[in-house]
Parts: C-alpha cells; structure tokens; sequence
C-alpha cells in the first residue's frame, strides 16, 4: 500500500497526515516559539512510514510476490531524486557562504547524509560546545537516516518470519516493546543517544508496522457485517437492520478513534516543548495520535473531509521534498545574518521551500517514479549521482574546507573551530564539567596550595580564562597558586537550580571547597545574561563568600560577545572589501547589543554588594570597536565563537588584570 494517487489502494487522508507532519516541522523550525510541540511531526512520519512499508511487504509476502530489488529499486527512485538536488544546493550554498572549518563539517555532513548515517555523525558531534543546530544545513538528515536503516532492515526480518511461518504480530510487538524500552532507559541520563540511536527509535515506525499487520492479517468486521456471505452464515444474528446496527457502530467506533488521533496531536503539538525529556513517554501522545488517525480508516469524517481534502492533500504530495528544503533555507538565512531573522524574513523563506517542494515533485520525483524510463537504467543512475555526492563531501573534508580559497591570515583565523578551538587549553573535563558530570568528577589539582590562592569560579566563560593563568604563572611575573571550579551553563549562583539539574550541587561543592582552601581571592565569573540565568543568587553567593573569611571578591562583567561566531563575522567583513588584505582589526558591527546593559547591571550589583567590579569590555574596546585579535600581527581571533576567549585573548586578558588582583592593600 503506497500512499500514492497512483495505485489502487492510495489513502489521500494519509498524505493529509503527511501534511500535518510536515507542516509541524517547518512552523516550528521557522516559528519555534509559535509551535513549540511542532518537531513531533518527526514521529508523526516515523508512523506513517512504518505503516505504508510494512503493509507493502506484508502484503507481497502474503500473496507470494514481494521482491527484495524491486522493494529497493522503489526506495531508490522514491528517495533519492530530491535528496540528490538539495545536497548539490547545500554544497554550493555552502561554498560561499560558511568558513572553512563549517565547510569541512558539511562536507563530513553531506558524506554521511548520502549514505544514510546522519545520526551516527550527528550523536557523535553532540555536546555543550557542538554548534548551534540552526548552523547545521543538513541536521534534519538524521530522520531520514533512521528511516532507510529501517528499510534496509525490516524486510529482511519480515521476509525471514514469513518463511519460519511465525506470527508477524507477536514479533512486531515484541521488538517494539524492546525498542521503547531501551528508550526509556536512555532518555533520563543519555538523551543523546535515546534520540539518535536507531534501536532508540525504530519502536515508532514498529508501530506503524504492528497496525500494518493488523491490517493484514485480520478480518474487517465492518466489510463483513455488510456483506451477504456473512448474513448467510449467522442467520441468528438477525437480519438487515442488525447488520445495519453493526456498520453504524463501527462508524461510530471509528470516528471516536479519528476525534481522539486528532486530539492527542493537538496536545502534542501545543503542549510539548524541546525542554522536556524526548522522546520517551511524551513520544506516546504523537504516535498513539498518528495511529489512531491512520487506523480510523478513509471513510470516518474529520479524515474525509480535512485530512483528504485538496489542500492538506496536496502538501502532503509534496511534503518530503518540503522537508528536504526548509532546514537548508533557514540555516543559511540565520548563518547570513547576525541574528535570528525577523518573522517576515522567515515566512518568505518557508513560501520559498513550499515552491521549490512542488517544482522538486512535478519536475522531478513525478517523471522518476511514474514516468516510463527504463527501471534498472534510472535505479543505476540514481545511484552514481548519489555517489558522486557521497565523493564531494568527502573531498571537502579532506581538503579542510577546500581552505586554499582565502588568503593565509584570512585562511589562520578561520580555519580552527568546533570544541578543539574553542576549548584550547582548558581543563576540560577535569576543572569545568560538562553536562551530566558529577561534583565528583572534579579532580584534586583543580585547587592548588600555593599563596596567595586566587579562585576562579562560574560557568564555561570562567574556565576558558585558565589558559590567561597558567600563562602567567608560567611566565614568573607572579608567584600564586589557582584554583578553579567551573560548569558548562552553571553560574555561581548559590541556591538556583537552573538552568541544569547538576547546577545546585555543583556550586554546593564549590563553596565546600572555599571553605576549606581559603582562597585569598575569588573571581566570579559568567555569561550573565545568559536567557536561563537567574541573577538573585549572586546575593547569596556572595552572602556566603564573606561568610567563609574570603578576603576579595571580584565580579568579572563581560568581555566581548558577538551575535554570531566572531570569524563568520571576520570573513563577512573581508568579503565586504579587506583593508591590505587582512579583517579588520577593531568591529562596532556585530557585537551583542546587550552588552552595554549587562555591563552596567553586573557593575550596579557589585556595587550594592560591596565586592569589586571589573568590566572586560574596558581592557578590549575603544572608540574605534573592540578588538577582533589582540593586535595586528597576531592571527588568532578573540574569540572562536560568540564569546569564550580563544588563548591569546585569554592570555592578553588576565596580563591586564594581574596587577589589580595582585595588588598590595
């Protein structure tokens, strides 16, 4: 059964479903704060397709006609035509506008999205100091993925059940339980893997397969109650009206089923939010809706008269080319600009995935799959270009971007990036945690003995000052000794709990610490308008310091941060015509605009306090901008994303604040 206006049994209120899948996806993608719940469309499609496959093969083992090429070849047409067209795209789109370390990474993400490993390469990446998703052209790959791994698998499994005459259903039912289960398991301390692992995940599509199976193999009541052959058969059962009572229940039966798919899709979509648990348990209220939907049947009314209609009808027609197009337009328009798109700017991104869906669709996938080209010719073509795609992202990730298109300062300042650039010289691991790391994981040498003892404590923008420290510790201008407590997104904010579960305890450990080493000087330091920072504990924090004895307390205020990774906004400035060659080396354009805010909030509150207040803004910027690179000659940016201090800058940064933190009193 092929949810295709081309064959017989074609269901068009299963392309309406399609349709609210799709729909979802791309209003949350562009709107996410109007659709909070819309990235359970994924799931949606997980239903979907394990119903329609598994009732193709099911139905071809049935009748003794299932073959495994021409099962494939179908795949191939179906799948690859409009994936083959939007990984070109991305690839050229990518040439022009992202540095070479992004360039790299596509190339790596373009290799792996050809053949059907998106997830493996996206789980691998994930973490604190992965890029930003909407940096990622080709991030929604990673369903795709999971689906083909499916493919390649289920009918093999299928078919090895039809010859050992097992029972289809029991065996559906028991991977699906051992799929879910293995999620649950996953989702409360590797969330990571519960969402991209495939074993993970192919319980959604085994459910679709489980209703596929009933389909299949179990008698429809409502056929037979209005059939002849079964009146004959119970004439004790009554006559005409009694089979017409029958039918009218199972309508009712099945429309109750349809209203209550609906439903659950609506609290889905509305309710849900990335914040919560994802998958597990919330990944019911989706699935069990899509399910319901499907196995109400065409005739019920609210999918005969909306999900069948022309308009949902039609988008669902066209909605895997939709989902191909969008994530793409939308990561460059967000990669191009400084900052989140404006709604207009969004809406016409979408209006534009929606014609370029439809002209994928009639110009392509219609002429592929239903057209009269030679079958083994168009399956053999299908696969060299994909090859040949496959070829180019590797060739761009072993050329490093294909880097050689800039000039050398230019190719030195943008070349490094991801975690390795930007946690160069930390203590990753060790002294700042990561997240789901214990206080445990601290290690002994994070806190030295030496005197005096400065303590550097906050979140990541903290630990990425070490570096500056050790510096200078090595350098012999200063005899001290360092001690360093940080935590990816934990402030030193005593008594909060966000904005991760670890944070409390991490920060209670930390102040254990201080008691016991009695540092002569703490430094507090985050990225303090982070969104999820909740700045009323700073006054216990600091309650606290004082009450262990710490003699100084300086509040570090914010260094320079961008809207976007600083070497992206290096190279548009370059682009825009370089001075001898080389970016500039003082920006206005760019900076985050909260920073002058910030700055004097944080100084206001230290003020109030009673602690020292230092802003870094005044040891980087002038009049003119503030510094892009320590100094002219020097080819490390500030910073190799928005704002964590690269080791040069570091360095510069605290050979400024030695002599006021050392100072005599």
């Amino acid at each position: 059964m092929s949810s295709s206006p081309h064959n017989a049994h074609y269901r068009p209120d299963i392309d309406g479903l399609r349709a609210i899948a799709v729909g979802a996806v791309v209003l949350h993608h562009a709107f996410p704060d109007a659709l909070p719940g819309g990235f359970v469309g994924v799931d949606i499609f997980f239903i979907i397709s394990g119903y329609l496959i598994s009732s193709i093969i099911l139905a071809g083992l049935q009748k003794q006609r299932f073959e495994f090429l021409d099962f494939y070849a179908r795949r191939i047409k179906r799948i690859f035509p409009a994936l083959f067209v939007v990984l070109c795209t991305v690839i050229a789109m990518g040439w022009f506008q992202l540095l070479p370390v992004d360039y790299k990474q596509l190339g790596k993400h373009l290799l792996a999205g050809s053949g059907f490993v998106s997830n493996f390469a996206f789980w691998n990446e994930a973490g604190y100091f992965d890029a930003d998703s909407v940096n990622k052209p080709l991030l929604h790959l990673w369903s795709l993925a999971i689906e083909e791994q499916f493919y390649l698998l289920w009918p093999l499994t299928l078919y090895a059940l039809h010859r050992w005459r097992a029972n289809a259903m029991r065996w559906i039912l028991g991977l699906g339980l051992l799929s879910f289960a293995l999620n649950i398991y996953l989702v409360n301390d590797q969330p990571t893997a519960a969402f991209y692992n495939p074993a993970a995940r192919f319980w959604e599509l085994l459910i679709g397969a489980m209703l596929a199976a009933m389909h299949v193999h179990r008698v429809n009541w409502r056929a037979l109650a209005r059939s002849e052959r079964w009146h004959q058969k119970h004439p004790e059962e009554g006559g005409p009206e009694r089979i017409s009572t029958i039918a009218l229940r199972s309508g009712a039966h099945a429309n109750a089923k349809a209203w209550t798919g609906i439903t659950l899709l609506i609290v889905a979509l509305v309710w849900l939010n990335p914040e919560r648990q994802f998958p597990g348990w919330w990944a019911l209220l989706p699935t069990f809706g899509a399910v319901l939907l499907i196995a109400a049947g065409p005739q019920t009314w609210f999918n005969r008269h909306v999900l069948a209609s022309k308009p949902f009808v039609w988008i669902g027609l066209i909605s895997y080319p939709l989902y191909l197009w969008h994530w793409p337009l939308l990561s460059f328009a967000h990669i191009s600009a400084d900052e989140a798109p404006p709604w207009t700017t969004q809406a016409g991104w979408v209006l534009l995935s929606v014609l370029l869906a439809w002209l994928t669709y009639k110009l392509l996938e219609k002429p592929i799959r239903f057209g009269r080209l030679n079958r083994r010719w168009i399956t053999a073509s299908l696969c060299l270009a994909m090859s040949a795609v496959a070829g180019s992202g590797y060739a761009t990730y072993a050329n490093n971007g294909f880097d050689q298109r800039f000039p050398e300062i230019v190719r030195d300042m943008m070349a490094k990036g991801g975690k390795r650039a930007v946690t160069e010289g930390w203590r990753d691991g060790e002294c700042i945690l990561d997240f789901k790391l214990p206080a445990s994981a601290y290690k002994p040498h994070c806190i030295e003995s030496k005197r005096p003892l400065v303590f550097l404590w906050g979140d990541s923008h903290a630990g990425s000052l070490y570096p500056g420290f050790k510096a200078l510790q090595d350098s012999g201008a200063y005899t001290f000794g360092l001690a360093e407590r940080a935590g990816a997104i934990c402030p030193p904010l005593l008594g909060v709990k966000e904005p991760r579960p670890l944070c409390q305890s991490l920060n209670e450990n930390t102040i254990e610490a201080i008691r016991q080493a009695k540092p002569d000087v703490v430094l507090l330091y985050a990225l303090w308008h982070h969104r999820r920072y909740t700045l009323s504990g700073l006054d216990t924090t600091v309650a606290e310091l004082k009450k262990a004895g710490v003699p100084r307390i300086i509040l570090l205020g914010a260094v320079p941060y961008w809207k976007k990774a600083l070497p992206q906004i290096l190279l548009d400035e370059w682009k825009k015509g370089p001075v001898q060659g080389r970016p500039p080396l003082r920006l206005k354009n760019g900076l985050d605009p909260k920073l002058p805010v910030i700055t004097a909030e944080m100084r206001e509150r230290a003020k109030k306090l009673g602690i020292e207040f230092v802003s870094g803004m005044d040891y980087f910027c002038n009049a003119d901008g503030c510094l892009t690179r320590v100094d002219d000659k020097a080819t490390q940016p500030l910073s190799y994303d928005y704002g964590h201090l690269s080791t040069g800058a570091a360095t510069y940064y605290v050979q400024q604040l030695a002599p006021l933190i050392f100072k005599k009193p």
